[in-house]
């Protein structure tokens, strides 16, 4: 027999109890604190025992207050924040009968220039330096497919976060505008699903990083399992979009764009300050 007292705590996520796949989960957060947007492959039962929490699903949100429940389908995802100080207990419990499904791993649409380095032939020597970046972001996204031990975690995001902030503007200032020009506006085509995926893999990053801050900040292993889960959304989401980026985009771009435009796209990147 055990005994919990759901009081709140000074660790926002703590797992109390956990048989197989079963497992309880206590949240205790200050007004504005929470869980970002994510995904558990359980069902969930979500027990207001103290305060209001705001819980978003499924494009809806649903304010709970003390002796609500809530039950939530496998992989929907959701996010849970505090209206004010709060005590929630989370059951999550697999279906009865379902298999435990493996980690699923990355699948990859299109080729990109690590694994592929003969795509740079396609490509033109102006257009390469922003292959270059891809290659290093590449290498390290492909070791999370092998480990996710905390050092390789952060590593990635940091990587990320470096991509989004210098690469992804570097595209959205130089780059895309130009091409915009041959294929049709920014607001259309190639260059506004390319500008989408940027948000996406923005949004996703975000998430991830606040993610991570709540296991630092106290997590348990339960705040981890959903960052881990995360970050297998993210990185096939961004591998993907740099394949497609070298294989389709910068290819195009070295056959659209004339040799003027490119020497002016080569200048305009030397002239961005070199990452740290």
């Amino acid at each position: 027999m055990q005994r919990f007292t759901l009081e709140f705590r000074h660790k926002p996520v703590q797992s109390l109890f956990q048989r197989g796949q079963s497992k309880f989960v206590q949240l205790s957060l200050e007004p504005g604190q929470g869980l970002t947007r994510h995904r558990v492959a359980l069902t969930l039962a979500v027990v207001v025992v103290s305060g209001r929490i705001r819980f978003t699903a499924e494009g809806r949100d649903e304010v709970l207050g003390m002796g609500d429940v809530l039950v939530l389908d496998p992989d929907v995802e959701h996010a849970v924040q505090a209206v004010e100080r709060s005590v929630v207990l989370l059951v999550l419990v697999p279906d009865q009968g379902a298999e435990v499904r493996p980690q699923p791993t990355m699948k990859l649409d299109h080729p990109n220039a690590f694994q592929n380095p003969e795509l740079m032939d396609q490509i033109a020597p102006e257009l390469r330096p922003l292959v270059e970046d891809h290659l290093h972001v590449c290498k390290v996204l492909e070791s999370v497919n092998t480990s996710m031990a905390p050092p390789t975690v952060k590593n990635a995001l940091s990587v990320i976060g470096e991509e989004i902030a210098h690469h992804f503007v570097a595209e959205e200032q130089i780059l895309f505008p130009r091409m915009a020009q041959h294929v049709g506006g920014m607001d259309v085509g190639p260059v506004a699903r390319l500008l989408e995926e940027h948000h996406h893999i923005r949004q996703l990053h975000q998430e991830a990083e606040s993610l991570l801050d709540a296991w630092q900040s106290g997590g348990d292993e339960h705040t981890w399992t959903l960052l881990t889960n995360k970050l297998t959304e993210l990185a096939p989401a961004l591998l993907n979009h740099l394949g497609k980026e070298d294989s389709h985009l910068f290819p195009m771009a070295s056959r659209l764009l004339t040799p003027q435009e490119k020497s002016v796209i080569a200048e305009e990147l030397k002239a961005i300050t070199p990452r740290p």
